[in-house]
């Protein structure tokens, strides 16, 4: 494992970053924006050994991460063309923490990925990541200790490892995609998890449009509260102030799909669209969630994925035109509800979500 320790760059960048900071937890807390300054200042020069062709795979090991110390990643695509990444999270030991997931990356574009591992541990924990790409790249990482203010950047190494890439047959219609294929989530109750999260590094641009889709095959209702709010998805840009979609499931004696959205709204100043529906156990919908800013469209549309009828449309209007994501910031999706949190939202033991796919249009 190769690190640098940053020490000249901690008093300007960390001061910075708590003078921006509304709330800092910790003394040298970095904000996602300065995250992103020291990531980019920590960068090597592009030449022949900080390049891996396409098809490599790379281990960033050594990684730390816990609620004070966030292990920040920087994805660089080192081709001129559109390059498509794999990105796995785990433990030191090869425990995975969240799906494998895949994201296309902008000619020569950098991406970061501020506090990959948030909300995946809380007590101190050694982890790694494993990065691969069908185009030429490198990967880096910045270990940033919120209580000391250190920075210590730490380098990829050669990984036997195989990642599977996303499918070439697949293109992404929009400026950025994102994938977690497979099954992402499937809830359980404690000391189980009864809530998963998909993390996605989003591009720092002025978006019109967001789409999410998902797949969700519906268990058994919520004993307790059968027609309670149980979650498909809360779909924010990093915090639930900007959300372009959230969607509930209510069960019998309510048959509902609840949809709620609103850009810079506190959550009781979210719109909602509310229509009849009765999902039926045992079957598996695919949900199209389009926040459509531009045109002033958004759509909630839910399929019976194995007839392909369309179940359910749920329809409003964006209360925005467009969205300026700020550096490091990251797409959330959140599935599933912890049992007792908030009055009225249940958990979804045993259900099982799946396919978490993102777009992003400028």
């Amino acid at each position: 494992m190769h690190r640098t320790v940053f020490h000249s760059l901690l008093l300007a960048l960390c001061t910075a970053a708590v003078a921006q900071a509304a709330a800092v937890d910790r003394p040298f807390s970095l904000t996602p924006e300065s995250a992103v300054k020291a990531l980019a200042a920590a960068a090597p020069v592009s030449d022949e050994p900080t390049t891996f062709q396409g098809g490599q795979t790379v281990a960033l090991r050594g990684l730390f991460a816990s609620d004070a110390v966030a292990a920040n990643l920087a994805l660089v695509n080192r081709s001129q063309a559109t390059n498509r990444c794999t990105l796995a999270l785990a433990t030191a030991d090869g425990v995975g923490l969240g799906p494998v997931i895949s994201l296309t990356l902008g000619p020569g574009e950098t991406r970061p990925f501020v506090d990959a591992f948030r909300g995946r541990v809380s007590d101190l924990t050694e982890t790694r990541a494993a990065v691969s790409c069908q185009q030429a790249f490198y990967a880096y990482a910045q270990v940033a200790d919120g209580d000391t203010g250190r920075l210590d950047v730490v380098a990829p190494e050669p990984s036997a490892e195989a990642l599977t890439l996303a499918k070439d047959d697949v293109p992404c219609p929009a400026t950025s995609c994102f994938d977690a294929p497979g099954i992402d989530h499937i809830p359980q109750p404690p000391p189980g998890l009864p809530v998963g999260r998909v993390s996605f590094p989003a591009p720092s641009i002025t978006a019109k449009r967001l789409r999410l889709t998902i797949d969700v095959k519906v268990g058994d209702w919520f004993p307790d509260d059968p027609s309670g709010k149980h979650l498909i998805y809360w779909f924010v840009v990093d915090k639930n102030i900007d959300m372009p979609g959230l969607l509930y499931f209510l069960g019998p004696n309510k048959d509902e799909a609840f949809a709620r959205h609103g850009i810079n709204l506190k959550h009781p100043q979210k719109i909602k669209v509310i229509k009849p529906f009765t999902a039926q156990v045992g079957h598996t919908y695919h949900v199209d969630n389009d926040y459509d800013m531009a045109h002033g469209k958004y759509t909630v549309t839910v399929t019976d994925a194995e007839t392909g009828q369309v179940a359910v449309v749920l329809k409003s209007r964006p209360n925005v035109k467009s969205y300026t994501i700020k550096p490091g910031l990251d797409f959330l999706v959140d599935m599933g509800f912890y049992p007792g949190a908030v009055d009225g939202e249940v958990p979804s033991y045993d259900w099982e979500y799946s396919n978490v796919h993102v777009e992003v249009y400028q």
